[in-house]
């Protein structure tokens, strides 16, 4: 992919992240595809927790006490960065890329800073992710994650790497001087149009999709209750798909519509299918630093509606305000979804323009802007 990487140096690089067997959140998917990418071409060591593996250096996991039930039902563990372990694996790497800001990030900077290799770091995480699904509600606690976060990672890096604009200008503002770049998480190119046979059960439905974690940042619920209140709620089938603490809440909250919401976990081929086979992707999440599974819908040429939060990157994707509704607004999502389904020709010129748009957000070309970064970090630490 970066043509002509045969004549380069086999760089050596570290993927530093805390959670990466078996984890649904889009921090970790992404880690796992660019490693898969980067491993054709150069020696990948994955720094975790989890099971061995070959290419994998595991270190102790913990779970904090307050969410513990919440860490491990989304199998999301921190690590215990063990220091000669670790000191051993960076001190042969030409390059420490980290992934989330935590113990193990940390440590892992200060042990690259002393060995002189270029760290680089990518923004996942906000800190209103762990507010929300830890359920504190204060803005002290979110500006002492980011003043930690920015002191002991970000501003030590050569580089960080922001999913999104909005993403770099949150970093900027809470404090963030280190030079940064945009690359998208990107979506693979099995997220295309295909022709799908529509299951039986949804033939004479209007299919509304919506893929993300079961966790209180993703709003599902404002997606039902809209639902409740449509005037064409007789018609529409609402499918949710992927695992988390609230699905049994989902579960219980849609129970009373004429067509109960669908639960399914899938894997990445069998997502390709229901993207392909809905009518509509609504996406109510208010906090987002990018959102992969909207690229996934938009290379699919399915049709946007997005929660328009002042605290998530997402909005960034619609193409006008038809796909636009204010955040938590179920009244005005409700409105937004009967437009849709009362304006058929409409909607299918929408996920054509979705899918021309989504062309620029192909991860072949992150992963382009990600060899480029390495390369450059790693002749300025010679």
């Amino acid at each position: 992919m970066s043509g002509d990487s045969s004549s380069k140096k086999r760089l050596k690089i570290a993927m530093v992240i805390d959670s990466y067997d078996d984890c649904q959140n889009g921090a970790a998917i992404s880690t796992h595809r660019f490693v898969e990418l980067l491993r054709k071409e150069y020696e990948i060591s994955v720094i975790t927790t989890g099971d061995p593996a070959l290419g994998k250096i595991v270190m102790p996991r913990f779970y904090v006490p307050i969410v513990r039930r919440i860490m491990k039902r989304m199998n999301t563990p921190l690590a215990i960065p063990t220091y000669r372990k670790l000191r051993k694996v960076i001190r042969g790497m030409d390059i420490v890329h980290i992934q989330f800001p935590f113990f193990l990030g940390i440590r892992s900077v200060r042990i690259a800073a002393k060995l002189k290799i270029p760290v680089i770091s990518t923004f996942h995480i906000q800190a209103e992710h762990l507010a929300m699904n830890a359920g504190i509600r204060s803005s002290a606690f979110i500006r002492y994650c980011y003043k930690i976060w920015i002191k002991r990672i970000y501003n030590r890096s050569s580089m960080v790497i922001c999913p999104s604009k909005f993403a770099q200008d949150e970093l900027k503002h809470y404090g963030l001087k280190v030079p940064t770049t945009i690359i998208s998480n990107g979506f693979l190119p099995m997220f295309k149009p295909n022709v799908v046979q529509r299951d039986p059960n949804y033939a004479d439905k209007f299919i509304i999709l919506s893929v993300g974690r079961f966790a209180p940042e993703k709003q599902q619920e404002i997606i039902i209750k809209a639902v409740r209140i449509s005037k064409h709620c007789n018609e529409i089938q609402l499918i949710l798909i992927g695992e988390g603490p609230l699905r049994k809440k989902l579960e219980e909250g849609g129970g009373d519509l004429p067509n109960p919401p669908v639960f399914l976990s899938l894997s990445p081929e069998e997502l390709v299918k229901y993207y392909n086979m809905a009518d509509l992707y609504v996406h109510a999440a208010t906090v987002e630093v990018e959102c992969m599974t909207v690229l996934e819908a938009m290379g699919c040429g399915l049709p946007l509606l997005i929660a328009d939060s002042p605290k998530s990157a997402t909005k960034q994707f619609a193409l006008d305000n038809r796909s636009l509704f204010p955040c938590c607004d179920v009244q005005m999502l409700s409105e937004r979804i009967d437009y849709w389904i009362d304006h058929p020709a409409e909607l299918k010129d929408a996920g054509e323009r979705y899918h021309i748009f989504s062309q620029k957000y192909r991860i072949e070309q992150s992963y382009e802007k990600l060899v480029e970064i390495y390369r450059n970090a790693e002749k300025k630490g010679r």
